[in-house]
């Protein structure tokens, strides 16, 4: 349920702006008659009112002591620092004196029951008073405290008795102070004395503690009287006046202490029921059932996520305690009180109490006005564009220069990440850790966990707000790591981020555009497609028969490129004949934009590097750059890479590659995966055909084989190469990984016995076998086709025409004469497939037994393996000997390093090998590292190889591949 639907705030917290003497408790205000309703009125006063523990133990104990006849009185010295509640509590005393006989007021802090009959109460707020006048009464002047407190106490006749010493200077006797007393209890409420007395001369000073001390004794004498002080301990302005009073009071305190069982110098009438003290103080009524419930959504939110991922969040949030908490906190999130509470009650600006109340009121009415539906409300759901709530944190509390922080990092870089959601996980973080900032102490601020506990919601998985954080510090300008590195803190100063953002302004749009270029060629380089990198037309991409893949700037270029061959007169183009070959990817501006602006910033952040590389003036801003610059280049990579998301194939529109079909951030960053992804994509969709798959034989000779190119002069018979041709033309086919689809769909009509196939020795195919052997000795054997080329020599024709019946007539043989012990001669043994390819060494060296050796690759995967290719290669005495090795990955102190050399000599000068390790020992562990040597044998291939191969495999590391390639026997 919504907090919304849950609470009910009271009208005054909704209604208009509210008034800051609402929540500003003025004990002067009260006394004048000029406070506001709220604390004026005493009904109104009562019902807003929370009776916390300790509030009620020490308005009970003071009213206690004004009932007992038999006991003397007692002094009381109230010192809470700023918001600990002692103008309230004075405001309770206050009002219940004046109204002791109303027992329907203020029976939750005081009971009807054994109330004194009447109270003389005489209240001063000191602060106000001045010198030499101390106060005003109509046309009457006091001059001095104990005439103020004789004329509250006993009317003209009072002021009269003290005529003769109204003035600071002077002091009353203590016979005088005992005659101002009148018949009955007596409360005296003096508030904010040290204050008053810093406007005093040092004689003044003096006479005002020796007044206070005769005070003290006198009340101490007279039963049902009870004199409280109060002083704002921890206002360094009034330290000394302070600690005078302070010691002056401290007997009397001590006694005051025992009846209440604890020091009333660190009084606190909140104590830890302040939750129950904002609840009664902004709600109506707030549904204890939804409070149940939400404690139990964010305990089983705590604990999932403790679990799956220790550490992400304090131990303690998964607790019962914790649980507990929420209730009690409802609507607001426990981390929001303590906040509000610790962090910035220290503040003398922000006042504990009253601050806490004021900014919890303007959060709710920005809550309710913008209608969002919050479990909790949380530091994340401070709307600091709120007039209200910049007024309240930032002006109130002389942190205006945070409004720059406001400016350009919540409303601008937050708002930019969550893409203009109002509620999105970058705003909620940074409005949390600016909250957390407001003190300016080297702790403020917020460390992975207690950001996760601050905003995280039910329905986010656990790492959002700790993810979210990391993208902010690598924009924002103002955020700075805490001393030691556990967290993040707001600061008035700009940081580097920003002195990057104005150099990136300056970088131009053509060599950014060119990174990313170059990043995302690198991105999507690998096997699977034969890459054409930015073609400006289509006439730069050749039409051919091996799968390519065009990486296009622009949409209209891809479409180009996949439709035609060449594009050069835009009303007469040349269309792509090869249609089934091809595929291209592309960006949408946008992505490619933002990428590009992610460029700039990472192109401007090394030149910064570069120009403040030295000096100890710049060594904070180095300090940064080596925080910041990884995240910037990272990001700057994974823009890149998710940027094109564009698939373009020929007679179709462009498709997006969706997020599903896109790597992990953390593998981005490892190799490329581009043709991966891509591949993924376009199996899923069904636009690529896979490898073991085969058009059905009907549909294959219906509407591919008729539109093959026939042989010249034989219009029935066609090659294999032109079919595979036709296969890569065809309209409504998919994409052909390679030849293994034309090559099953060959076979499987061959099965069927819808064609007939000629290999290159004269062999012709059907379903049930095979015809060899030469002219006058054809026969037919049992004999299969399980491979074919997909070339020139093979020729194809269907199971009906002239030529298949031509390719299958077996000759009629006349036995030779014989003598009855002849023995018939043999049948010619079947023919057999020309090439033949073997990846391990037992099929290696049987080849080997009768088939010369035509290619062996050796494949290392690691730099020592790749050392001993050339001792191991040597021995065979290859034709030619072609080196290939490329090795890739992120460098252990940043950033990426990839190198390829393709086709070289085994010993050229550049030293390939030894390049390719040391960039290899620059990288993380997890790396991409291949090193081939490829070795061929010229003129039909070698034969007799059986006992050089055996002796190479029993030299041959196990990590060592292998791949040959043998002719015919």
């Amino acid at each position: 349920m919504s907090v919304r639907d849950a609470c009910k705030p009271r009208p005054e917290v909704l209604k208009g702006d509210l008034d800051d003497a609402i929540f500003a408790a003025d004990f002067g205000h009260l006394i004048a008659g000029k406070a506001p309703k709220v604390y004026s009125d005493p009904k109104t006063f009562f019902r807003n009112t929370h009776p916390a523990q300790q509030l009620c133990k020490v308005v009970q104990a003071v009213f206690q002591r004004l009932t007992t006849k038999k006991e003397g009185g007692a002094a009381v010295r109230l010192s809470t620092g700023f918001g600990g509640g002692k103008t309230h509590t004075l405001m309770a005393m206050w009002h219940l004196a004046n109204n002791i006989g109303d027992a329907s007021l203020g029976t939750e802090l005081l009971p009807a029951a054994g109330r004194p009959p009447s109270v003389k109460v005489a209240a001063v707020d000191a602060s106000a008073a001045g010198t030499p006048v101390f106060a005003r009464h109509g046309k009457r002047q006091v001059h001095s405290l104990w005439a103020e407190l004789a004329w509250q106490l006993g009317d003209e006749k009072g002021l009269k008795a003290f005529a003769a010493v109204d003035d600071a200077e002077r002091q009353p006797d203590d016979t005088l102070i005992d005659r101002m007393f009148p018949a009955g209890p007596v409360l005296i409420l003096l508030d904010e004395l040290v204050i008053y007395m810093s406007t005093l001369s040092e004689r003044g000073q003096n006479n005002l503690l020796a007044f206070l001390g005769k005070l003290i004794s006198a009340v101490g004498k007279r039963p049902q009287t009870v004199l409280v002080i109060t002083d704002p301990a921890r206002q360094l302005a009034y330290a000394q006046q302070s600690a005078q009073l302070a010691q002056k009071l401290q007997a009397t305190a001590a006694r005051f202490d025992d009846i209440l069982g604890r020091k009333m110098t660190d009084f606190d009438p909140i104590g830890k029921e302040a939750a129950k003290v904002i609840a009664r103080r902004l709600f109506d009524s707030i549904d204890p059932a939804a409070a149940q419930a939400a404690s139990a959504e964010y305990n089983r939110l705590y604990q999932r996520v403790l679990q799956e991922s220790p550490g992400r969040l304090p131990a303690s949030a998964g607790s019962a305690d914790y649980a507990e908490r929420i209730v009690e906190c409802y609507p607001f999130h426990p981390r929001l009180l303590d906040t509000a509470q610790d962090r910035l009650g220290a503040l003398p600006e922000f006042n504990k109490s009253r601050g806490t109340l004021r900014l919890f009121a303007r959060i709710l009415r920005d809550v309710w006005e913008g209608g969002a539906d919050l479990s909790l409300i949380t530091a994340g759901d401070i709307r600091w564009s709120s007039p209200r709530i910049q007024a309240d944190l930032l002006s109130r509390l002389n942190r205006d220069n945070f409004q720059a922080a406001v400016n350009a990092d919540i409303e601008r870089h937050a708002a930019e990440l969550d893409s203009g959601r109002p509620d999105g996980i970058h705003r909620r973080v940074a409005s949390a850790l600016l909250l957390e900032s407001l003190p300016l102490q080297p702790n403020s601020g917020l460390d992975p966990q207690e950001l996760t506990l601050a905003v995280l919601r039910p329905e986010e998985a656990g790492p959002e707000p700790a993810e979210a954080l990391d993208r902010l510090v690598g924009v924002c300008w103002h955020t700075y790591p805490m001393p030691g590195g556990r967290g993040w803190q707001f600061r008035y100063e700009p940081n580097v981020n920003r002195l990057i953002e104005e150099r990136a302004a300056q970088v131009s749009i053509e060599d950014a555009r060119s990174h990313v270029l170059a990043e995302a060629q690198k991105y999507f380089k690998g096997p699977a497609f034969k890459l054409a990198p930015w073609p400006t037309s289509a006439r730069q991409v050749p039409d051919i028969a091996d799968l390519q893949l065009a990486l296009c700037e622009t949409e209209d270029i891809a479409r180009s490129v996949c439709a035609n061959a060449d594009d050069t007169n835009p009303s007469a183009p040349e269309p792509r004949r090869f249609l089934n070959a091809i595929v291209a990817v592309t960006a949408s501006p946008e992505a490619l934009s933002d990428a590009v602006e992610r460029a700039r910033r990472l192109i401007a952040a090394d030149e910064i590097e570069r120009e403040y590389r030295g000096g100890d003036q710049f060594k904070l801003m180095r300090e940064q750059l080596v925080r910041l610059k990884p995240e910037i280049e990272k990001r700057f990579r994974i823009q890149t890479s998710r940027a094109f998301n564009r698939v373009c194939l020929p007679g179709g529109s462009g498709l997006e590659l969706e997020e599903k079909y896109q790597v992990d951030e953390k593998e981005v960053l490892r190799s490329a995966h581009g043709q991966q992804c891509l591949r993924r994509f376009l199996d899923d969709q069904g636009f690529i055909y896979q490898s073991g798959s085969s058009l059905d034989p009907g549909r294959f000779l219906r509407d591919i084989l008729p539109g093959a190119t026939p042989l010249a002069g034989q219009p029935d018979v066609y090659t294999a190469k032109a079919i595979h041709e036709r296969f890569l033309s065809a309209p409504n086919l998919c994409l052909l990984p390679d030849g293994s689809v034309v090559r099953n769909t060959l076979l499987r009509s061959l099965e069927e016995g819808r064609i007939v196939i000629r290999t290159p020795d004269g062999a012709a195919y059907d379903g049930k076998g095979c015809v060899a052997g030469t002219p006058g000795t054809r026969r037919r054997y049992d004999q299969k086709l399980t491979a074919l080329r997909l070339e020139d020599d093979v020729l194809v024709t269907v199971r009906s025409s002239d030529t298949a019946k031509e390719w299958l007539r077996e000759d009629e043989t006349k036995p030779p004469k014989h003598d009855e012990t002849d023995v018939p001669p043999p049948p010619p043994p079947p023919p057999t497939p020309t090439q033949v390819p073997a990846s391990t060494w037992e099929q290696i060296i049987e080849y080997a037994k009768e088939r010369p050796l035509a290619a062996l690759t050796l494949t290392a995967r690691t730099p020592a393996l790749a050392a001993s290719l050339a001792s191991l290669a040597q021995p065979l005495g290859a034709d030619s000997v072609a080196l290939s090795v490329t090795v890739d990955g992120g460098l252990k102190t940043g950033g990426t390093m990839s190198f390829a050399a393709t086709d070289v000599d085994l010993n050229h000068p550049a030293k390939p090998l030894q390049i390719a390790q040391t960039v290899f020992n620059s990288i993380k562990a997890a790396t991409q590292y291949r090193a081939d040597l490829e070795l061929k044998f010229a003129n039909g291939g070698r034969r007799g190889m059986e006992a050089a191969l055996g002796d190479l495999a029993s030299k041959a590391p196990e990590e060592l591949a292998v791949r040959a390639l043998f002719e015919k026997p």
